[in-house]
């Protein structure tokens, strides 16, 4: 029998468990008396990782692409993947260009409709009680009299500095937001090229960090994880090709029965719906917003009170939800489980996990990183199974030669 626990065993793991200890010790303490090195270097991994993994992300999306304009237009390599770079951007910003212009021109129509709807008389005599109300408040030259006057409301010169202080610091905030942002469009093509490019040269700078005795593991992790995300991402076109459908039948039976909601407009939508459930979630509820604008429009151009398109409204936030239900618990499960091989459940919790930790970035990349820990589960526990063969069998073929030993020593006493 053998013997798990043996004293050496016991004793690495008593170093392992007070490396572990001391680590986490130490690193809270620098927490603790560097809080602000510890907040900026999060700040700049950020800045790195977040472009990194939507480049990681797009590029096994646009890299068959280049693939396939390399080989049918013997163009090289680089030209491949820029031109592929600026078809998958001209796509993106055309989806989003048509989005947007449609969602804007309508809320433009709704708010000129609701202008004519409200009373102008009493629209300029609300304005100018406004304008009398503020000239009044205003019209002093008496600093002090001007800081009585808001201190009887409340508010004092510390309340409003602390206002100007929170003004500022939310200033800052955005200021802080959009260079990340600039940051982030920046970077992550550059990612995409050089990843798309060198992949197999990245692949194997990443590789030479590790022990050389590790590498082949490592490569054959990076092959099972390779096979996973793709599949995910066929995964996920399935789920695009049905929400698509879906949406385009469902659109094109409600347009035969409300006035001014066309089949061109039914099958806009769906394929916006389609595109925008890339964003987990809430894609298709953001491009929700287009038809629901719409049917509002259609609303105050109608002469008559019309409560038909209130009805269509009430349409569509039903068909998101039955769509919504659907997909979550018979399609992407469905899918996600044949194509990525995780059971459902480790699906939803990845989704749940790696979202509250990394935001957006994180339920993007959530069912690979899933896939990613399972297929090292698996590797590392055929691995062990099979050097567990392997020691059995050495052991049993050492047993065997023990005993042919003894029988062999037991025939030579007799003699």
């Amino acid at each position: 029998m053998k013997k798990y626990f043996t004293k050496e065993r016991l004793i690495y793991l008593l170093l392992i468990v007070s490396i572990l200890s001391i680590s986490f010790f130490g690193i809270n303490q620098l927490v603790r008396i560097l809080p602000g090195f510890f907040s900026s270097l999060g700040n700049a991994a950020k800045s790195v990782i977040i472009p990194f993994s939507i480049a990681f992300l797009f590029t096994f999306i646009i890299n068959p692409l280049s693939f396939w304009i390399e080989k049918k237009t013997k163009l090289s390599r680089s030209v491949s993947i820029i031109l592929s770079m600026v078809i998958g951007l001209v796509f993106i910003l055309g989806v989003l260009s048509i989005t947007l212009t449609f969602i804007i021109s309508q809320l433009v129509t709704v708010s000129l409709r609701l202008i004519e709807y409200l009373d102008n008389e009493a629209f300029k005599g609300f304005i100018e009680n406004l304008v009398q109300i503020i000239q009044n408040r205003l019209d002093t030259s008496n600093i002090q009299s001007l800081i009585d006057n808001f201190e009887s409301y409340g508010l004092t010169p510390s309340l409003v500095s602390d206002w100007l202080g929170s003004i500022f610091t939310g200033l800052r905030s955005v200021t802080s937001s959009i260079a990340q942002l600039g940051m982030i469009l920046i970077l992550t093509p550059v990612f995409m090229y050089y990843l798309m490019k060198d992949k197999d040269t990245v692949f194997n700078g990443i590789l030479h960090v590790f022990p050389h005795n590790s590498q082949k593991h490592i490569h054959a992790l990076a092959l099972e994880t390779d096979k996973v995300i793709k599949g995910y991402f066929t995964g996920y076109g399935i789920v695009m090709v049905f929400i698509t459908v879906f949406f385009a039948i469902t659109y094109s039976i409600l347009s035969f029965f409300i006035p001014g909601f066309n089949l061109g407009h039914a099958i806009l939508f769906a394929l916006v719906m389609g595109v925008f459930s890339i964003i987990p979630y809430i894609g298709v509820w953001i491009a929700m917003s287009m038809p629901v604008v719409l049917f509002l429009s259609l609303h105050f151009e109608s002469a008559n009170p019309n409560y038909v398109y209130l009805v269509a409204i009430v349409m569509v936030f039903l068909l998101n939800i039955i769509e919504e239900a659907i997909e979550s618990t018979l399609v992407q499960p469905k899918v996600y489980s044949k194509q990525v091989r995780i059971h459902p459940l480790a699906v939803l919790s990845s989704f749940i996990f790696f979202g509250a930790i990394f935001g957006l970035v994180g339920l993007i990349l959530a069912v690979p990183i899933a896939g990613t820990i399972k297929v090292s589960f698996n590797y590392f526990k055929t691995l062990n199974s099979e050097e567990e063969n392997k020691r059995e069998i050495k052991e049993d073929k050492e047993a065997k030669d023990e005993e042919v030993h003894i029988e062999e020593k037991e025939t030579e006493d007799k003699k």
